[in-house]
């Protein structure tokens, strides 16, 4: 009995069917009717008596009728090769955002250690007598800055009242 397209699919997301028969992916029909004979006889249900037996041998099964048909194989290996480049892009991905992590750590960790040194570099000066002026806050920032950022802040969160009433308006009159 032939599976349906939609059981193929269903067994090649939770098996490779390569990995499955123990076969590469550049066998012919006689390794892989070698393979799913052996493989079949061990997981055969009337031999094994596993719970998860009737699943291996079900998947066996889609897995010789799938590549033992040139069209089938050449779909599923189209549908498998593409999957294994989106797990490489991936895990490429995966590797810079790692990296890009770890040098945000890197140079975060190298500003509080800078900025520990000038604000014990501030505490010695003004213990030695240093009289020149004397920032606000330990990282510098003067009162002048911060008035403008405050009020920068103050404008966007206006304006952020402003559109959000606009747009409960709009949503009450659409309504």
């Amino acid at each position: 009995m032939a599976a349906s397209a939609a059981e193929r699919e269903e067994v090649a997301k939770k098996y490779d069917f390569y990995q499955l028969l123990g076969v590469e992916d550049t066998a012919d029909d006689s390794v892989i009717r070698k393979a799913y004979r052996k493989a079949a006889l061990k997981y055969h249900p009337d031999k094994n008596k596993s719970k998860h037996a009737v699943n291996i041998f079900h998947a066996l099964s889609i897995a010789n009728e799938v590549l033992l048909s040139d069209n089938l194989r050449q779909e599923y290996d189209a549908k498998r090769n593409a999957k294994i480049r989106d797990k490489k892009r991936q895990e490429a991905f995966d590797s810079k955002r790692r990296q890009g992590k770890e040098d945000l750590e890197r140079r975060e960790n190298e500003a509080s250690k800078r900025q520990r040194n000038l604000n014990g570099a501030a505490a010695g000066s003004a213990a030695a007598g240093f009289s020149g002026p004397t920032p606000t806050r330990p990282d510098g920032w003067d009162s002048q800055k911060e008035a403008i950022l405050r009020a920068k802040i103050a404008r966007l969160q206006e304006q952020s009242a402003m559109l959000k009433a606009q747009r409960d308006a709009k949503l009450r009159s659409a309504g």
